[in-house]
């Protein structure tokens, strides 16, 4: 469906920089398929981990134990994986208070609850349908919408398409080629069920993927059916980015994160990570094979560090390792429009405190390719090696967001409180009149 359930079934994104990537959840009674249809949690070696992080800090592995039980279970909330990827056993880099910035993403998604108070328009936002339409209507740059395959009924204007032989035949008679497919809802992060089609050959009756790879249409067309037509499923014309980009890291679309946040005087960017792709990569989410990661300098658009790999695999590079340009210092195009564009995707929304947007620097310009209003704030120290609950970055736009709400509960007693003590006090006035009325 379009658009289902209620607030609290909102899912944050979940790709964070793992110890191992996440691993394709299969079954040995299924057949293969086509799509990653699920992607499940990262195969965790975690006495193998004490014994590294033991060597490289020289820490016991039972204090390092210690930590890692309150980190996981305590108010940070981090997995195994995050503990160890971001190095927080590490005492000679971080102090007790550096290590209390770090946060997982259960606790992201509580401090985005905290924030996002406005409850009813998150679902909204995070819908790529309704929520694309808007940017369209509104002038904000945004993929165009070719089809969509969904359960519940859709204008017709809009591409409906219903049941794997409406999908089968969309895809051989469409002339809107190159085609990027994507769920509409689900866990857009670890971009499961993602396809870039290039093509179709009438001749074999396949589709070309955007690695030269041959899809037999039927089996496409029944696999996004199967496992995404309850939810949706969105093809949209796939968007090719910038030409310095494409020079530096090839096709592939690598997302900015810009997260904006406004506490009522309008909204302001906090801080932006580049997904940067591996030449021939179809999502550009940073587990992926070859895929990179950099911070950004949210005023400049200067990338400040380039990060590749997982956990203990992780290396800081300043180069392409496919195409050998510099990454590190460069200066990313259009970076002023690019803030400007999700200042103005927020202002759509401005009772929504924060916002997650993935926009691509394309060849035409910046554009809006989705918002999170649950973005999960580990892509900070992914990118950074940082704690993103800092005063700097996140704690203080938090700590706001709680006192406003307490304020709003305690005026709102307040209003209750007095207004109950007006309608005593005219209702025992009422009851005076009547007696005086009756003395009379």
């Amino acid at each position: 469906m379009i658009l289902e359930g209620t607030c609290e079934s909102i899912h944050p994104e979940t790709d964070s920089m793992a110890a191992t990537a996440p691993a394709q959840i299969t079954d040995e009674t299924s057949p293969e398929t086509i799509l990653d249809h699920k992607i499940g949690p990262a195969q965790l070696d975690i006495p193998g981990m004490l014994l590294k992080a033991k060597s490289e800090s020289g820490r016991s592995t039972f204090s390092i134990a210690q930590e890692l039980g309150r980190f996981v279970m305590g108010k940070p909330k981090l997995t195994g994986d995050q503990y160890f990827a971001w190095r927080v056993y590490d005492s000679n880099t971080f102090t007790k208070e550096q290590k209390a910035e770090f946060i997982g993403s259960k606790r992201s998604r509580e401090i985005n609850w905290s924030i996002n108070t406005v409850t009813h328009l998150l679902r909204f936002v995070d819908n790529k349908v309704l929520f694309g339409a808007t940017l369209t209507a509104s002038g904000i740059p945004y993929p165009e919408q070719v089809a969509i395959v969904s359960d519940t009924r859709l204008p017709k204007g809009m591409g409906w398409l219903v049941g794997k032989d409406a999908i089968a035949n969309f895809l051989r008679t469409t002339d809107a080629y190159p085609l990027f497919g994507k769920p509409i809802t689900g866990n857009a992060s670890q971009s499961a069920g993602v396809a870039s089609l290039t093509g179709y050959d009438k001749t074999t009756d396949t589709l070309t993927r955007h690695d030269g790879t041959a899809l037999d249409v039927d089996a496409f067309a029944e696999e996004v059916n199967e496992y995404f037509g309850p939810g949706g499923y969105l093809f949209q014309k796939r968007i090719f980015p910038h030409p310095d980009i494409a020079k530096a890291c090839g096709s592939g679309l690598g997302t900015v994160r810009i997260v904006t946040v406004n506490e009522g005087d309008g909204p302001r960017p906090l801080y932006a990570a580049w997904k940067i792709t591996a030449t021939d990569a179809v999502a550009d989410n940073f587990w992926r094979k070859g895929n990179l990661l950099a911070d950004v300098d949210v005023e400049t658009g200067t990338l400040r560090r380039v990060r590749t790999g997982g956990g203990f695999r992780f290396e800081e590079v300043e180069t392409h390792p496919e195409t050998g340009v510099q990454l590190l210092g460069w200066t990313l195009p259009d970076w002023n429009e690019a803030l400007e564009t999700a200042l103005d995707a927020h202002s759509l929304v401005p009772m929504v405190g924060i916002i997650g947007w993935d926009l691509a620097l394309a060849d035409g310009g910046p554009m809006i390719i989705e918002g999170n209003t649950f973005p999960n704030h580990t892509l900070y120290q992914d990118a950074t090696g940082k704690g993103v609950f800092s005063d700097a970055v996140l704690r203080g736009v938090h700590e706001r967001a709680v006192a406003r709400k307490a304020k709003k509960d305690a005026d709102e007693k307040a209003r209750v409180k007095s207004s109950n003590r007006s309608w005593k006090r005219t209702q025992l006035q009422n009851i005076r009149n009547g007696l005086d009325g009756d003395d009379a």
